[in-house]
């Protein structure tokens, strides 16, 4: 079987890998992982979600994968709790408080996340990080737990002016985020969707960490394929050699990526494995990127 060069896939979830539940990977999607493992391929699950939370899918399907996640702040070479940590990066305590000093005001909700546990504020004590509702993680609640997780290390702040899927940008969370750009230069701002402001360590991201998950393999840029739809996946596409956009990928994935899918609903990472393995897919070379 011919893998076209490639030696190691990276996948985002949400809008990638998994369908637009966000709770279900397409059967096509795990056949294809599992066909590419057998081939001698190395696939990682790239992520803005924690890995208690990319474990438990992982689990739930029988599958045995890397993980990259919370944007590249931290790795793992498999499934928790035996997964060998390969990469962890963490805010500064002194910048932490600094971007702490910018969401609070906004009123928004705000989860600060370390390993195993989330620090919340919310308009509501209803409101919770989704992962405390299936027993995955701890809580600690308040502007004085967001302190305290400051001070002892966090891996990535995620934000939002009201839980769940709105996808829709508000004059709030655009707010905060032109105020963290304009006044904490030395932090990453991006979304994993429109209503959404993730903010990470200065030089943290999917690229980086897959870069350096990847060296560790020994295999060099490449030899990667990595696949994603939204902003977040940015980082990593822009640093491989065969970069997969999804066909529900956002203007700006879409303009960065060589490589053309189908959706996510349509098994879009099965049909781009098939092209990384030399099988008939219907990935296709990007026509603004076929230079």
């Amino acid at each position: 079987m011919d893998n076209n060069g490639v030696k190691l896939i990276a996948l985002d979830m949400d809008g990638t890998l998994l369908l637009s539940d966000h709770k279900t990977i397409h059967p096509e999607n795990i056949r294809a992982i599992r066909t590419a493992q057998e081939a001698g391929l190395a696939v990682f699950i790239s992520t803005g979600r924690l890995p208690e939370d990319v474990t438990d899918f992982l689990r739930r399907d029988a599958l045995e994968m890397g993980m990259i996640c919370c944007n590249g702040a931290v790795a793992y070479a498999g499934p928790l709790p035996d997964g060998r940590q390969m990469v962890k990066s963490t805010f500064k305590p002194e910048t932490a408080h600094r971007v702490l000093d910018v969401l609070i005001p906004y009123g928004i909700m705000i989860n600060a996340f370390e390993p195993g546990w989330v620090s919340t504020i919310a308009r509501s004590p209803d409101h919770h990080y989704h992962l405390l509702s299936r027993n995955l993680i701890g809580e600690h609640r308040g502007a004085e737990a967001l302190r305290a997780s400051a001070d002892r290390g966090i891996l990535k702040f995620y934000c939002m002016e009201e839980p769940g899927w709105a996808h829709l940008p508000s004059e709030i969370t655009e707010a905060v985020r032109m105020k963290l750009i304009r006044t904490c230069p030395d932090v990453q701002v991006t979304r994993s969707a429109p209503d959404i402001v993730e903010v990470m360590p200065l030089g943290v991201g999917k690229g980086q960490t897959l870069l350096a998950v990847a060296a560790q393999m020994g295999i060099g840029p490449e030899s990667i394929m990595a696949v994603g739809d939204e902003e977040n996946d940015l980082d990593m596409l822009e640093r491989v050699s065969k970069s997969v956009a999804m066909g529900n990928a956002s203007q700006r994935v879409l303009e960065t990526c060589r490589y053309l899918t189908l959706s996510n609903d349509d098994a879009g990472v099965a049909e781009a494995i098939n092209m990384a393995l030399g099988m008939p897919s219907r990935c296709r070379q990007h026509k603004a990127r076929a230079d």
